[in-house]
This record gives C-alpha cells, structure tokens and sequence, in this order.
C-alpha cells in the first residue's frame, strides 16, 4: 500500500506524520519504506535506529520510477511528498491509494487549502479510488478550522482523523 502525506508549503508535521506512519507500520510486523519525495530532503531520525523501517530520499522524475521498482520489494511505501505541486508530488499522489493531509502545515491559509484540493482533485482524475485522510490542526483557531473545514467540502469523501489514536485504523484499515 502507498501512504502519501502531502500538504502545501513547508511544515513540520507533514514530515512528523510521515514518520509516525512509517513507524507504526513497520512495528506493525509490515516491511515499510520511508521515502522522502521532497524537493528539500530531510534528516529522518527513524529510518538510521532500531525501527523496521527503510528510507530512501527521491525527487523529481525518479519519483514514479523508484515507487514501481520499489512497491515490489516492500508491502508499504509512506511517501513524504514535495510541498508544492511538482513531478514529484503528482506521481506519489496519482500513486497512493491514501493521501493523508496534516491541515496544521496550512497555517490557516484558505488559499493553500485551496491548492492543494486542486492538486488532489487532479490526481483523482487518474487514480478515481484515492481516499483523503484529513489530520486536524491541534491549535484552535477559527482559521484553522475554516481551513479543514473548506478541505473537506472541496475533497468529496475525505474522512477527518481527529484523534491520534484513529488515525492508523483510518489511514490503513485495520
């Protein structure tokens, strides 16, 4: 299975989300690569330690190569996608069967939310069946929440995982 955590911009927990859901997969018994589709690759603290859990930085055109080989030798990829629409971020989209969304890496912003519903409503016109995980932003705020509140009207299906502890049977079924 193909987890891509994606959001606008840059953002903390875009990365954080992306390694929670790694880790939780690969302590889950699976085999599980990490990889990391941003055009600003990161340090990643799980993928060197004890955790059953590859990681391997990629960007740009390699992105959809390196998902086909890759998808044969691990039963999940959670990619961490670029923040901005890109080769990249289209092919891990179009890719995924779930795209989770950490709505704190829009800081609020109705116009990035705005974006990047565009960019998932695009890859859904290749990949009809991708669900939407939206993870709510943990600061209150009325923008913030105007903000998730505007990803789910605009992403028809998406489900909101409000609560940590449903966010791994929501995102992998189980």
């Amino acid at each position: 299975m193909i987890v891509t955590v994606v959001s606008e911009g840059t953002g903390a927990a875009k990365l954080a989300l992306a390694e929670h859901l790694a880790a939780l997969r690969g302590l889950a018994g699976r085999k599980v690569l990490l990889m990391d589709a941003d055009s600003h690759p990161h340090a990643r603290a799980c993928g060197g330690g004890a955790l059953p859990v590859a990681v391997r930085a990629v960007c740009g055109k390699s992105v959809q190569a390196e998902l086909d080989n890759l998808g044969q030798r691990f039963q999940d990829i959670v990619v961490d996608a670029d923040g901005r629409d890109s080769l990249g971020s289209r092919a891990a989209l179009i890719a995924a069967r779930v795209v989770v969304i950490p709505a704190g890496d829009l800081h609020g912003d109705v116009t990035r939310a705005a974006r990047l519903a565009e960019r998932i409503g695009n890859a859904r016109l290749f990949n009809p069946g991708l669900r939407v995980v939206i993870v709510p932003d943990q600061v209150p705020g009325a923008e913030r929440i105007r903000t998730t509140a505007a990803l789910q009207r605009t992403l028809p299906g998406a489900a909101l995982a409000s609560h940590p502890g449903v966010l791994y049977a929501t995102v992998f079924g189980s």
